[in-house]
Formats: C-alpha cells, sequence, structure tokens
C-alpha cells in the first residue's frame, strides 16, 4: 500500500498513486483507441471528442454512483453534505457508474453528431477495460477495493503465497478490527468518538514543523501582542498584530483539523511505555502502529486488474476480427458483469445490501441481461454494417 507517490517540494501538493494511474490508464487507452479508429478508416478526432466527454461523465458518473450507495453512512450527516459530495479528494469512486455515465454521454452525442454508435462503441470498447485495470492497479496502491481474509495456514502465514497484508489504518486493517479479526494497542483507539474508532493514521507521519510551527507562530504573536500593550501602546502596531493573531489562530484551527491534531494529542496522553514517567511521543505511536497489519486478505485489486487486461485484449482481438459493428461493446456488456459478480462474492468492502447482494452484483446482472438482449437484436434484426459509417 502506497497512496502517495511522491509530494511536490516547491508547491507542497501531493501526487496520489491511485491518480497517476488513472491518467496514464486514460491517456494510454485513448492513443490506443485512436490508433483502432486509424486501421478502420474512422475519425481520430472523433474519438479524442468522445474520450473526453467520456472523462467528464465517467468521473460525475462513478462519484454519483457511490454516493447515492453510501448516502446514508458516509454523506447524510455530513456538516456540509453538498460539499462532502464534490470532495473526491479522499476516494469515492464507482466504476459501474463511470462507465454507465460514459456509455450515456457517448451515446447521446454520436446521434447528435450522426455517427456510427455501434462503430465508436466498439473502437472505445477495449479502452475501458484497459482503463479499468490501470484503475485497479491504483486501488491496490491505495488499499481499497480489497478483498476477504485468505484461510491461514498452520504457520500463521498466509495458504495463499499472495495473499497480502495491509497497514495499520488502511481499509481492510479498520474493517478487519471493527470485526474484532485483529486488536490494536489501547493508544491507537480514539475513545473521543462513538463509536470507537482508530486514531487517524496519516496523523501519525506529519512532520513536526507542520505541528508545532502554527502553534509557536500564535506563541510568537501572543507574546508580541502582550509586550506591545504593556507599556506606552501604539494604537496602529497593536491593531496590525491582533489581526496577524486572529489569521494565525485560524491556519492553527484548519492544521490541527485537517491532520486530526486534537485526537494525536490525546493519544500522546497514556504513559509511555519506554518510560513510564513520561507522555507517550508520536514517534512511540509511530512504532506501535507498524506493528499492527490486516490479516492476510486476497489482492482483488490485482485479480480485478488481470481480468480486465485480459477482457481489454480479448475485445481488441475480436474488433479486428469482427464481421458486425455493435458486437464488441456487446461482448464488453456481456462478458464483464460474469468477472465482476465473481469477484464481488471475494471482496469484502461492498456491504450485501440489494436483494442480499452487493450494488455492483446487482448492476452487473442487469448489464448481463442488457447485453444478452442486445446481442439478439444485434443479430437478428440490425444490418451487419452501419449505415451511417460504411467505411471499415
Amino acid at each position: 500500500m502506497h497512496p502517495e507517490l511522491f509530494r511536490l517540494p516547491v508547491f507542497g501538493i501531493t501526487v496520489k498513486t491511485y491518480g497517476l494511474f488513472l491518467v496514464v490508464g486514460f491517456l494510454s487507452a485513448v492513443w490506443l483507441a485512436m490508433r483502432r479508429a486509424e486501421r478502420v478508416k474512422a475519425s481520430p478526432d472523433r474519438v479524442l471528442d468522445v474520450s473526453f466527454l467520456a472523462l467528464i461523465f465517467g468521473v460525475a458518473g462513478a462519484r454519483l454512483f457511490y454516493v447515492v450507495h453510501y448516502w446514508k453512512s458516509q454523506f447524510a450527516d455530513s456538516p456540509n453534505p453538498i460539499l462532502a459530495v464534490v470532495d473526491i479528494r479522499q476516494g469515492g469512486l464507482e466504476f459501474l457508474g463511470g462507465l454507465l455515465g460514459a456509455m450515456l454521454a457517448i451515446v447521446i452525442y454520436l446521434l447528435m453528431a450522426k455517427e456510427s454508435v455501434r462503430l465508436y462503441l466498439d473502437i472505445l470498447a477495449p479502452g475501458a477495460m484497459w482503463g479499468l485495470a490501470f484503475g485497479r492497479l491504483g486501488c491496490y496502491f491505495n488499499g481499497c477495493c480489497f478483498g476477504g481474509a485468505c484461510a491461514v495456514a498452520a504457520a500463521g502465514g498466509p495458504q495463499y503465497p499472495w495473499g497480502v497484508q495491509f497497514p495499520y489504518g488502511s481499509p481492510a486493517h479498520q474493517k478487519a478490527w471493527e470485526d474484532r479479526q485483529v486488536t490494536v494497542p489501547a493508544e491507537l483507539i480514539n475513545t473521543r468518538t462513538m463509536p470507537a474508532s482508530l486514531l487517524w493514521p496519516a496523523s501519525l507521519s506529519v512532520p513536526i514543523e507542520v505541528r508545532e510551527g502554527p502553534k509557536r507562530q500564535v506563541e510568537r504573536l501572543e507574546k508580541a501582542l502582550a509586550d506591545a500593550t504593556a507599556s506606552d501602546p501604539d494604537a496602529a502596531q497593536v491593531a496590525k498584530i491582533e489581526r496577524e493573531l486572529q489569521a494565525a489562530k485560524k491556519a492553527l484551527q484548519a492544521v490541527r483539523q485537517e491532520h486530526h491534531l486534537d485526537d494525536l494529542e490525546w493519544a500522546q496522553q497514556y504513559p509511555s511505555r519506554e518510560s513510564p514517567g513520561r507522555k507517550t511521543s508520536v514517534s512511540e505511536l509511530e512504532r506501535l502502529a507498524a506493528q499492527c497489519v490486516s490479516p492476510p486478505v486476497h489482492p482483488t485489486q490485482l485479480y480485478s486488474s488481470m481480468h480486465a487486461f485480459l477482457l481489454s485484449g480479448l475485445l481488441s482481438a475480436v474488433f479486428y476480427q469482427r464481421k458486425r459493428h455493435g458486437v464488441v461493446i456487446g461482448l464488453l456488456l456481456l462478458l464483464y458483469p460474469i468477472g465482476r459478480v465473481s469477484l464481488e462474492v471475494i471482496r469484502a468492502d461492498n456491504p450485501h445490501d440489494s436483494l442480499g447482494l452487493t450494488v455492483s452484483q446487482l448492476v452487473a446482472l442487469g448489464m448481463f441481461v442488457i447485453g444478452a438482449v442486445y446481442l439478439v437484436i444485434l443479430y437478428r434484426f440490425m444490418p451487419e454494417r452501419s449505415a451511417k459509417k460504411i467505411a471499415d
């Protein structure tokens, strides 16, 4: 698990590993789709247009799907639900929602442009799976979309050599702790919340200058204000320091909220295990957290990535051998749900809250039915070649 790739030193911007994989997957999928378009004498520029349209509506659809699915548990009780809905920095996208949103936008656009819907969907279909494959690799490094526990061998390690143990505070570790499959030291359990939760893992790695710098700035300005008002105060100078002090206090409060520093300081109230005469240090909390890992779990992110790569290759091969426009997108609608329903069986992050299934399984089954009906209609009632595009 490695959610943050690196930080740009000048701008202080963190480059997320998940985001990088999404960008690489999207751009490479667009490039491959444009090459397919050239091979069949379709318009690469049109492919580029619909690809960026798919990006916008795909992200919107993926976010909408996630928000509807988890509205009660993650958004309904937020102080500002609207802000929580649009804030995707902490994740919260579901592929099936993105796929449906992108396909709807593409179909509408192609109809308005009077282009062949079947031909261009065939061109884009392998790229959808190619992009998903990279996205699932990003999920692996992000720690989301994890699988259920692997069977544990007698020696205590994972029975399967590919079983993965995710670190403290990861989604897999968090769920294992909530399910009482693992224990953590008392110092790392935040009982200030109801119900109790794990101490936010990122707060343990906050640099000391970030933790202490704003506080020291406030203390310096408070001393300067006291000195300025102690004798012969200058009204303009005092007003200036007061403004700076108020700004510094706001900055301090923002840092404390962003990095959960109140919870971190509360955890430090425990006596040190190394020297009981003093409080627990942040470095001791880091060492305690480093000893806590999830049980061995199936790396369903990697299973999903391999499935998507294989499906992308198969769809690409069918594209060059097909005799009928529209068959490639039909196969995607038919074949992807089979793998997705199977993978959901061993995933542990999605609740079975939709007729005894996960919502992804339910949607995938609906997609399978649509794909089957579409292929029957395609072969029985539609011409081999689209009337709007006959160059292929």
